[in-house]
């Protein structure tokens, strides 16, 4: 995705309501920073596929720093003279895609200090630079040396230069003279989005121009993409498509960082599953071996023929051909090793306590196994699930579930540690409550933990997935019970192996015919059942739920 100075400028403007404000927190994970302002943040990438600004919540926050591999240097020199600053403007340099958020505190006996942060967001060429009141470089977060870049070098204690300047004609000087042939030249724009004017009345697109760099309500612009190229514009250009998401700067930065979080997250969580997975099935297979390939008989056996030949046997001999009887009174002959370092009756004694130690590993062995087949039933089960999840605050009780959550700075004065409940989300409606389970253990929490004899659940037909609840109170309308129906069965193809099919069957029944069993799909029996089909776009079904 690729964009221009315009989309640059309605930023600078989103970001100028934070004028006044103090700066609380200061953090930066792999290429980006974010600054708190309290429940809002200003949010910085310089990664080349995904550079801009924008404005975000905490919980975004934490959910795309949640899996960092890296914190980029500039952060703690960002944390010693940033945090406590007030943000006193916010500038767009030459009409460039480079911003300048400048911050002033007080230190020592009210002394002022001032410094800048200066985000260039040129893709490939992005950078964010703070610099002191004299503009001499204090840090950035890339480095670049002569031998880099031709044009400037960017080190700390060197002064700060600007990118070369775009050579073209100035918006006010074409708003003077509008000439369709120039209009590929004014600066302050992206080609493609002077591209789109083209095709328009010289008249038209000068209006347009006009609403840029000036006191226009900047909330009246539609998000819009002409191609691979984002934009914001008073009406929507020709060839452009509207953007799902009105907030510019989100769309660029937090799509793509937000997915390649959770994914990074899901594959180590999936990694995880994969490896308690082997293990029980390695386990399983011990566990069979020793089973059916029991070798406690042999040792009962020799210790059978070492007793009924303890007349002729010597000691200091490591091993003896002996004569024996089976059960039907044939003879037969065997060899027996034998420690020459005791006697013969200490190795008969020796291998009865083997048989004996063998037997009984074997019975816990078989004892253990159920358990094992459970728990590796489970694992499936929750890997088929982790493949369904894509929101990060679903992903992070799943991580917590499994051991491998980002640890917490522990509470202080608790004396009760807080019980930690299976993975599970739930929904809530004016009229109505859904829970859907996240892991095994989030299924059968919300089944047969949370659900009422009366709740009704929800599963896809044949399919390992998630188990739905749906409590609705007295007061619901059939209407309105058949749209949380569907909602139900969409979510239950959503959170399952048929996730991104259609016309997937899902059954539901009371949760008063859901009898838990192991094995199976669900691992759950059911009975009285209907069936719908259903989809896994279940957030235009939630749409459509509290639309009414």
């Amino acid at each position: 995705m690729a964009f221009g100075p315009e989309l640059v400028w309605v930023w600078k403007c989103a970001l100028s309501s934070f004028t006044g404000r103090r700066v609380q927190r200061a953090e930066g994970a792999n290429s980006a920073l974010a600054l708190s302002f309290g429940t809002s943040e200003i949010f910085i990438s310089w990664a080349s596929a995904r550079c801009g600004v924008c404005v975000i919540s905490q919980k975004e926050r934490k959910n795309l720093f949640s899996s960092s591999e890296s914190i980029p240097p500039i952060t703690n020199a960002l944390k010693s003279r940033i945090i406590g600053a007030e943000l006193t403007d916010v500038q767009q340099i030459a009409r460039d895609k480079i911003l300048k958020l400048s911050f002033k505190k007080s230190i020592g006996a009210g002394f002022p200090f001032i410094c800048h942060i200066i985000a260039e967001v040129m893709e490939r060429y992005a950078n964010v630079v703070l610099v002191d009141a004299d503009e001499n470089i204090i840090e950035a977060a890339k480095h670049f040396h002569t031998y880099d870049n031709t044009f400037r070098t960017i080190l700390p204690g060197l002064p700060y230069h600007l990118p070369p300047r775009y050579n073209g004609i100035s918006l006010e000087e074409w708003l003077a003279a509008p000439d369709a042939a120039k209009l590929s030249s004014v600066a302050g724009f992206g080609k493609k989005f002077l591209a789109s004017l083209s095709g328009m009345p010289t008249e038209d697109a000068a209006t347009i121009l006009s609403s840029y760099y000036c006191d226009t309500n900047k909330s009246d612009f539609t998000a819009q993409s002409i191609g691979s190229y984002v934009t914001a514009a008073p009406l929507l250009l020709p060839s452009a498509k509207p953007l799902d998401e009105q907030e510019t700067g989100k769309y660029l930065t937090l799509r793509s960082i937000g997915v390649a979080s959770v994914e990074a997250r899901k594959k180590r969580a999936a990694a995880v599953i994969q490896k308690e997975i082997l293990r029980r099935e390695r386990q399983t297979q011990d566990i069979n071996d020793l089973i059916n390939k029991n070798k406690s008989e042999i040792f009962k056996k020799y210790g059978e023929l070492i007793v009924a030949n303890l007349w002729r046997l010597n000691q200091n001999v490591s091993e003896a051909r002996l004569t024996g009887y089976d059960t039907d009174g044939n003879e037969y002959e065997m060899n027996v090793p034998l420690d020459s370092s005791v006697s013969p009756k200490k190795n008969a004694e020796n291998y009865f306590a083997k048989y004996k130690k063998l037997t009984a590993a074997a019975d816990r062995a078989a004892q253990l196994l159920p358990k094992i087949e459970s728990e590796l039933n489970d694992l499936g089960e929750q890997l088929t699930l982790l493949s369904s999840i894509s929101d990060a605050e679903d992903l992070s009780m799943v991580e917590e579930e499994l051991g491998i959550a980002a640890p917490k700075r522990p509470q202080r004065n608790v004396h009760r540690k807080k019980e930690i409940l299976p993975p599970h989300r739930r929904f809530e409606f004016d009229n109505a409550i859904v829970f859907v389970g996240l892991s095994a253990k989030g299924n059968r929490y919300v089944t047969f933990k949370t659900a009422l004899p009366d709740d009704i659940w929800f599963h896809v037909q044949g399919v390992p997935g998630a188990h739905i609840i749906l409590r609705i109170s007295q007061q619901t309308s059939e209407n309105e019970i058949e749209r949380l129906k569907q909602f139900c069965a969409s979510l239950a193809v959503f959170y399952s192996k048929a996730k991104g099919e259609t016309n997937v069957r899902v059954d539901f029944t009371m949760k008063k015919y859901v009898t838990p069993i192991r094995g199976g799909i669900a691992n759950v029996t059911y009975r009285e059942f209907s069936t719908i089909y259903a989809s896994s776009d279940y957030a235009s079904a939630e749409t459509n739920i509290k639309s009414h």
